[in-house]
């Protein structure tokens, strides 16, 4: 059995999962707009993978589930400090290998209209720390592109890859034979758990949850919030 553990990065969560005697890491933490102290959050990544036994030795692969900065922000020195690979989808490695700030931003539409008159007043300062973040962030390419049905047991995590569109082009889910859903930005529970408050293409993110409400889910594991059960969502 695969151990998934939450690391909480304020306000934006890796998952590291451990597979027998090695380790595969789901996303990799970075800063967010509305963050009151620029961080990319590093540091504290690395001291909870230190504290949780995981080394350049058996970190057998790094996982994104979409190309945001605040998911994909240490992916390339992840990769360089533990002699990794890193693994996406193909949809969003425009966001990761030439990334601009038109693109970055296309994923701040809201569906409600509290949160798109939030944006528009913060917007001059969102777009600022956007700005700041792409000149930061360390470009890459990934090593393995993960296609919907990918399957991960070959790095010994039984479970496949769900390709989601609709946060991002590139979104995927990561689904355990347990019923375990690594959800990304498809879904958030900073409040009640929901399909994502802000998406670049929102008809598209409704077909992605459909689709996943046919499948067997138990938990869902979302890239910010505390993990919740499926059915609080269908």
């Amino acid at each position: 059995m695969s151990e998934i553990s939450r690391i909480d990065l304020n306000g934006v969560n890796s998952y590291l999962v451990k597979c027998m005697n090695n380790f595969i890491l789901f996303d990799t933490g970075g800063h967010t707009a509305m963050d009151q102290q620029f961080t990319n959050r590093r540091e504290l990544l690395l001291k909870e993978l230190e504290a949780a036994g995981c080394t350049k030795n058996n970190l057998s692969l790094i996982v994104l589930t979409h190309g945001d900065n605040d998911h994909s922000c240490n992916a390339a020195y992840l990769r360089e400090h533990f002699k990794t690979k890193i693994a996406m989808n193909d949809g969003d490695r425009e966001l990761v290998e030439n990334p601009t700030l038109e693109k970055w931003m296309e994923s701040y539409q809201y569906d409600s209209l509290e949160l798109q008159q939030m944006f528009l007043q913060y917007k001059d300062f969102i777009t600022k720390v956007t700005c700041r973040m792409l000149d930061e962030f360390e470009r890459f390419s990934p090593d393995v592109l993960l296609e919907d049905g990918f399957d991960l047991s070959p790095y010994g995590f039984d479970a496949e890859v769900i390709h989601v569109p609709g946060h991002t082009k590139g979104s995927i889910a990561i689904l355990t034979k347990s019923g375990d859903l690594i959800a990304g930005d498809t879904f958030a529970s900073t409040g009640k758990p929901s399909p994502s408050p802000n998406a670049g293409d929102f008809p598209q993110l409704a077909d992605s949850i459909n689709r996943l409400r046919n499948l067997t889910i138990e938990t869902v594991y979302p890239g910010h919030g505390s993990p919740f059960s499926f059915t609080e969502i269908i």
